[in-house]
């Protein structure tokens, strides 16, 4: 009897540790105005789409809430949204940020689990989150007890409260909630090398930054504060009220030339330089030329950012516009951010809007373009397919537009009059956007080692959330783009979108990705044609004629070409063909 009691302990552990277990996830919107699309949740847990997953308010309290299931240990990371779309996600701050996102771990061991938070906050809505910072790279010695930080915030203890450097960097870190009542909403506070009143104390020099009695003063004026210098965000130096290194000044110049309307509210950039925060970081025009610009003091490092025509993201907020989405040899790897390294001596970055290059090219006339996209293999929903992309208004899942299938061949259809910029970005989707069955597009074909993705097969790029989107350069004249099996960049015989294509007007392009050579070849045919390979500004780079009767097969030296998206495009008459290629 023994030995049953003790194999029924057993299966009961094995079945505890496999159990599922709740994890809530809860945010309160009572600072907020609750858009009318209500208030989503999107990450890891849930493949990262914006309008899968709305959270609910069942008793009216401001909070709203989601629970999922889980019995696998592991960390989510994840985003609130206030809206259905990205464009309206909060911003994370500094203090609680991962990866640029919000963080759980999770242990079915531990039961379940829960996260409250107040929207764009790190701690409940009446909670003041302060995470303290001092750089410590100018002192002689970190002292064998660690740094700490004292103050009338946790009782003038100078042992109990140790500060962290987790990546080496010499800036340490504590962030803790405070209480400021009885403070007057200041908080006084100093930093030690080391542990107690012996050991070298922050003893300031400046007034600046400083009491009567030389300790430091923090005015409570927010719900989630990072200490730092004003001007730049920079972590005190020890000992100072500024930062250990000097600030660099870097100017942003962008053309805003070709772009169909400024936003009345400004054009601005924004990047990790300072919280990714549109609308802080303003450019002007004051010379009329349409080239915005604007000097910031930057501390040394390396920062991704990019231009806003506007001060929301997706143009988001009433008169904003948009915001950039690069593409090609100037964008940070894996995202669409534009990246500069800040050194020691002032820097200058120009670009055209939405642009690798500084010469603005006049966006192509307006036209119609005719997307296609093969549903064979795929259980279409009973809402439809439907196209979202750049182009829509607004841009994505909220002005998606319906396709068609008039033939019943499982081949849908829309047709679009396109304006404004030459590259568009594009996804289709299995449902209504937004709707509870909708599925759109990855953009990943095989994951793992052997990933084929729509960058990786030439017709797409990285979203910015770990997925991609399709994109096509415009013409100026109407096109009806290659079809496309759901998902794919081939057809669903396999065929490469674009491949195809070109066969069909007489020329073939191999192979795609390219690196130091591209192949054109003549079908045995003795049309004259004119091929031209464009970056993603419409720039030609190389151009080349062909005649199948006299030079059927072309070689053309791309070695000095930067990695990044091209267009291929042959006219030939009044014939004209195009497709994306990728240099890797």
């Amino acid at each position: 009897m023994k030995k049953f009691y003790t194999m029924l302990a057993l299966l009961g552990t094995a079945f505890a540790a496999s159990a599922q277990v709740n994890v809530t996830l809860m945010v309160d919107m009572q600072n907020q105005t609750v858009a009318a699309e209500g208030v989503h949740v999107a990450g890891s847990f849930q493949g990262w789409d914006p309008a899968a997953t709305m959270m609910t308010d069942a008793d009216m309290d401001g909070v709203y809430e989601y629970t999922f299931t889980t019995d696998t240990a592991a960390t989510y990371e994840f985003k609130f949204l206030n809206g259905n779309a990205w464009g309206m996600e909060e911003g994370v701050p500094l203090p609680c940020v991962v990866n640029g996102n919000r963080s759980i771990s999770v242990d079915p061991a531990e039961g379940d689990a829960s996260f409250l938070v107040c929207y764009g906050e790190c701690a409940a809505c009446n909670e003041i989150t302060v995470m303290f910072r001092v750089d410590m790279s100018q002192e002689a010695a970190i002292s064998p007890d660690g740094v700490h930080i004292a103050g009338d915030f946790q009782g003038w203890d100078p042992n109990t409260t140790q500060m962290m450097d987790d990546d080496g960097d010499m800036v340490y870190t504590y962030t803790t909630v405070v209480d400021t009542t009885g403070t007057g909403g200041v908080i006084a506070y100093k930093y030690i090398n080391g542990m107690g009143w012996g050991a070298p104390q922050d003893i300031l020099v400046g007034a600046e930054c400083a009491d009567a009695t030389g300790n430091r003063i923090l005015e409570v004026n927010a719900n989630t504060i990072v200490t730092g210098v004003a001007e730049t965000g920079a972590p005190h130096c020890f000992s100072s009220c500024g930062s250990c290194v000097s600030p660099t000044q870097v100017t942003f110049r962008v053309d805003m030339s070709t772009q169909e309307a400024i936003s009345v509210n400004g054009v601005c950039v924004a990047g990790s330089f300072q919280g990714w925060t549109p609308g802080a970081s303003m450019l002007s025009d004051d010379d009329g030329d349409m080239i915005y610009e604007g000097t910031f003091p930057i501390a040394p490092g390396t920062y991704q950012y990019k231009f806003i025509n506007g001060t929301d993201w997706g143009g988001g907020g009433d008169g904003d516009v948009d915001n950039e989405l690069i593409t090609g040899d100037c964008a940070a790897a894996g995202t669409d951010n534009r990246e500069i390294v800040v050194e020691g001596d002032a820097v200058e970055v120009f670009y055209c809007y939405n642009s690798c290059s500084t010469d603005c090219v006049a966006n192509p006339d307006p036209a119609d373009i005719t997307f296609r996209v093969d549903m064979n293999g795929e259980t279409v929903s009973a809402d439809g397919v439907y196209l979202m992309g750049s182009f829509t208004s607004p841009a994505w899942q909220s002005g998606a537009i319906a396709m068609t299938d008039d033939d019943a061949d499982m081949v849908y259809e829309a047709t679009v009059n396109i304006s404004g910029a030459a590259d568009i970005f594009f996804k289709y989707v299995n449902g209504m956007p937004n709707g509870a069955d909708a599925l759109e597009e990855s953009g990943i074909m095989v994951a793992g080692t052997d990933t084929t993705t729509f960058e990786t097969m030439g017709c797409g790029v990285p979203n910015g959330f770990g997925e991609y989107n399709r994109q096509h350069t415009r013409s100026g004249v109407a096109e009806i783009l290659g079809l496309v099996c759901w998902n794919s960049c081939a057809d669903c015989s396999g065929n490469i979108d674009g491949v195809a294509e070109l066969t069909a007007g007489q020329i073939s392009a191999y192979p795609n990705p390219f690196s130091d050579q591209f192949i054109l070849e003549l079908n045995a045919v003795a049309d004259e044609a004119t091929v031209q390979l464009l970056d993603m500004t419409g720039r030609i780079l190389i151009s080349e004629s062909v005649n199948g009767a006299t030079r059927a097969r072309i070689e053309l030296n791309t070695s000095a070409l930067p990695t990044g998206v091209y267009a291929l495009q042959m006219l030939s008459g009044d014939r004209r063909t195009v497709t994306t290629v990728v240099k890797h």
